[in-house]
């Protein structure tokens, strides 16, 4: 495999002093070299910015701008590349050593697909957990319910400009979801290498969390609005998708009712029950 790459490496940073060159690291790694690394540092505090400011080497570019979010971050890092792909890489999270070798040779070779992404594990508490996520990757219609892809992927550069680059109106959370939706709805496909060449870093506090937590149903909306041809189009996949999920949930919540744990909290909190009907 030829050493130029084409590939161009956007790494949005805010407040991660003390991940980022992790993150850098497992790039400069790499088996096949970025031709390109981005660093776009979102307004962060005074300890990360001095963090960038002792990066010296020959290929990575230090972008320094106001707080504007991570979308705005994202898009400002790809517009300054000049290569033919792009890969995103969250500032607390990391690349296995082969990843760029393995997604740019899939994409040289597969025209039709226009983001490669892979399977991938959790860090918490810094320890690597067990579980291997395994997103499907595939066609759009994968992604009609959840995203089931990874937002630090390899993609085509010409992808971000037939869809105006990331959202920047979604500045709490799932842009990686509503960009993945946009891309392939125009036909592409998205291909999962089976191997954990990625590790997601869980933190107690952070923009996933609470996403999830405070705006869930507000993003879901937003990108059914935006989207809402494409959910009528394909109104029978979405739907028995949608009846899947309710199906899974109710087996946890069920689950969950039955496991000791929780009987052992209804037996306890039994008596109190009483009492608050007697005094009522």
């Amino acid at each position: 495999m030829s050493s130029i790459s084409n590939v161009t490496v956007v790494i949005p940073c805010h407040n991660d002093g003390a991940y980022i060159m992790e993150a850098l690291n497992s790039i400069l790694n790499q088996t096949l070299k970025a031709d390109k690394i981005i660093i776009i540092d979102d307004g962060s505090d005074i300890t990360t910015k001095k963090v960038l400011e002792k990066i010296i080497c020959e290929n990575v570019e230090v972008v320094f701008q106001v707080n504007k979010g991570v979308c705005k971050a994202r898009n400002k890092g790809i517009s300054l590349a000049k290569t033919k792909y792009i890969l995103n890489l969250d500032a607390d999270d990391y690349f296995e050593p082969t990843f760029i070798e393995k997604a740019v040779k899939y994409l040289d070779a597969n025209k039709g697909v226009g983001v490669v992404g892979c399977f991938y594990k959790t860090l918490k508490n810094n320890k690597i957990e067990k579980e291997i996520i395994k997103p499907l990757g595939g066609g759009v219609s994968n992604f009609l319910v959840k995203s089931n892809g990874l937002g630090n992927s390899l993609f085509r550069k010409i992808c971000w400009e037939q869809v105006s680059g990331y959202d920047e109106e979604m500045v709490h959370g799932y842009e990686d979801w509503e960009f993945w939706i946009s891309i392939l709805k125009n036909g592409w496909q998205m291909h999962i290498i089976q191997e954990p060449l990625f590790t997601y870093r869980i933190k107690k506090i952070s923009r996933d969390r609470v996403a999830v937590k405070n705006y869930d149903l507000e993003l879901r909306e937003y990108i059914f609005k935006k989207h809402k041809q494409l959910f009528i189009d394909n109104l029978d996949s979405f739907t028995n998708q949608v009846i899947y999920r309710n199906h899974i949930l109710r087996r946890t919540e069920l689950k969950t009712k039955m496991s000791l744990d929780y009987r052992l909290g209804c037996l306890i909190l039994a008596p109190l029950r009483f009492l608050k009907r007697i005094v009522s």
